[in-house]
């Protein structure tokens, strides 16, 4: 999951790491959402300092829409193919109504609409925004694909090598971090370190304990 965080922070995402859903009454939580992100529309790191090296996001295999606020559910899949989870598949259980609800994005005659948007297709837009659900994994999934074909799969090379690009150009720009939290910094760490980009694949995978 920290992987996939720090994926979408660098792609200029404001995030809530297992956000919780919790249940109507007493009892357990009925899901967690491995990452919440939302992403606005005008983000652009650098534009102040150097307009002409504005840092460029993954646009593409984001699927980044600059014309409205973006809003994501993450499912992240360590080891396995990109999958989402029955919580974010089962309109009968509303999960996907009650974050809404909490995270307070859309207003209360939205909710329904967006949310049956979402359990159908995998992407909601309207009211300004998109909220849509994203998948992490190891590989891409043609199943999920062809019934979700709104839902962005992202598989961990692609991550690893959008992290590589962006921590070795602009490693000056990124060298005071101490406010990081530890992943953040190794990942770092290890862009430096690494000579070309297969180095540095390698040295993530075995770093998170992960075989390639």
């Amino acid at each position: 999951e920290k992987l996939a965080y720090w994926y979408l922070r660098l792609n200029g995402y404001l995030q809530i790491e297992n956000f919780v859903v919790h249940p109507g009454g007493r009892g357990g939580q009925r899901t967690d959402a491995d990452l919440l992100g939302v992403r606005f529309p005008h983000r652009a790191e650098r534009l102040i300092d150097d307009p002409d090296d504005v840092m460029a996001d993954d646009r593409e295999t984001l699927g980044l829409d600059g014309r409205a606020i973006d809003v994501v559910i993450a499912e992240v899949k360590r080891g396995q193919r990109c999958m989402l989870n029955g919580p974010w598949t089962k309109p009968e259980r509303q999960n996907i109504d009650r974050v809404l609800a909490a995270i307070g994005c859309l207003p209360p005659r939205s909710i329904g609409p967006a949310a049956s948007a979402l359990y159908r297709t995998g992407l909601y837009a309207g009211d300004g925004l998109r909220v849509r659900l994203i998948a992490f994994g190891m590989s891409y999934n043609t199943e999920l694909a062809d019934r979700y074909q709104q839902v962005a799969q992202i598989v961990w090379n692609q991550v690893i090598e959008f992290v590589w690009k962006r921590l070795r150009r602009y490693l000056d720009q990124k060298a005071d971090i101490h406010q990081w939290d530890a992943q953040g910094r190794r990942l770092r760490a290890l862009a430096e370190e690494a000579r070309d980009l297969e180095e540095f694949r390698v040295a993530v995978y075995s770093d998170i304990g992960w075989r390639g």
